[in-house]
């Protein structure tokens, strides 16, 4: 038995995923009150986004939907925020009320968001592919031969062939 075939739009959301959840890590820790992340920390937080992102991309088509889609991205902030905590990070491990508030209200909207992306994924894609396609546009079956233009005189043209374009030298 093969495996099953992943949907059309499987990469886009693990990319979306862990794209967002990265974004909206750095951010909402920000507005939270948690400040910006060092090097150490930036780069951890790449590594999770990424894996989280992997994962949500490889998800069976009956995980499609757009709660699955909130839990991918809470699953992803919890994963950003102990990424944050590892290294030398301002606040503790168990986040204030405001942060949790903005890293919530933050996967909600980007859930959506991706949710309306999938959505519009497929028509989006048939509407380019046929404006890139066009339709096939008749062949005339005419063709005219392509004489070129000949001077009237030959001496002119051997004339002009060898008349140098070139100036005197400047004197500096």
């Amino acid at each position: 038995m093969s495996p099953a075939r992943p949907a059309a739009t499987a990469t886009l959301r693990g990319s979306a995923v862990g794209a967002l959840v990265a974004g909206l890590a750095v951010a909402a820790h920000g507005i939270g009150g948690g400040g910006l992340p060092e090097s150490a920390a930036l780069t951890l937080l790449l590594v999770t986004c990424s894996g989280v992102g992997a994962v949500t991309a490889q998800l069976p088509a009956r995980f499609h939907g757009p709660l699955a889609l909130v839990a991918a991205l809470g699953a992803g902030q919890v994963a950003a925020h102990f990424a944050l905590t590892l290294t030398s990070h301002l606040h503790s491990a168990v986040p204030a009320v405001p942060m949790v508030a903005a890293h919530a209200a933050a996967t909600v909207v980007c859930a959506l968001l991706i949710a309306n992306a999938e959505r519009l994924y497929g028509p989006l894609v048939h509407v380019w592919r046929v404006v890139l396609r066009g339709e096939p546009q008749p062949v005339s079956a005419a063709k005219t031969a392509h004489l070129p233009a000949r001077p009237a005189n030959p001496v002119d043209a051997l004339l002009r062939a060898s008349i140098s374009r070139r100036g005197p030298p400047v004197l500096v």
